[in-house]
């Protein structure tokens, strides 16, 4: 479904077809760009190795590298130099990728990771990122927005909870924040092997 039609479908679940509105067009499409974002949090929906998102030229000054916070996770790492060895001796914080010791050459890595979308939908005709499979169910996020809005007439904390446990069904619950840095924090340091550090 494109953007037009994702935001029929919720009007349509949240009986609200005919103007006047009470939920305007713009308030419908960012919760529906924030479902998509929400599914890929929770599911790891996106998985690219060939945006220019995964791209990090790396130098034999720096082991510090700031990524997209469109990243979710990073799985692997290849060298340009060295293309099938996987890039071993990193971790991952909230914003960047930190090598355990300084590269031996100027390289450019190529990351395989999970993200969210590289960009919103504007457009009628945009669709979104994630495959067509998941659109439906997103909608469910994107409707427990719609029912938190502080107004008399569109304040509903019962339907907004209801769609939201559905959201989690299809999609999981989501870590907080803690919990995604001690998983982070628990993974093996490995020191690295291949040379290339």
């Amino acid at each position: 479904m494109n953007l037009s039609e994702l935001r029929s479908t919720v009007r349509r679940r949240i009986r609200d077809r005919h103007a006047p509105y009470l939920w305007d067009d713009e308030e419908i499409d960012g919760n529906i760009n924030e479902a998509e974002r929400e599914a890929c949090v929770r599911a790891l929906l996106i998985e690219d190795d060939s945006s220019s998102l995964t791209q990090v030229d790396v130098y034999t000054t720096e082991k510090r590298y700031k990524i997209s916070d469109k990243i979710i996770d990073v799985i692997s790492i290849e060298a340009a130099s060295s293309p099938n060895v996987p890039v071993i001796g990193w971790t991952l914080n909230e914003s960047y990728l930190i090598f355990d010791r300084f590269p031996s050459a100027d390289d450019t890595l190529t990351m395989r990771v999970y993200r969210m979308p590289v960009s919103d939908m504007v457009s009628d005709t945009d669709e979104p990122e994630i495959r067509s499979m998941h659109h439906d169910r997103m909608l469910d996020w994107a409707i427990s927005l719609c029912y938190l809005v502080p107004d008399t007439e569109t304040f509903d904390q019962s339907a907004s909870d209801r769609y939201a446990a559905r959201f989690s069904a299809s999609f999981g619950d989501r870590e907080s924040a803690q919990t995604l840095r001690n998983y982070r924090d628990k993974a093996p340091k490995v020191v690295a092997s291949n040379g290339y550090f």
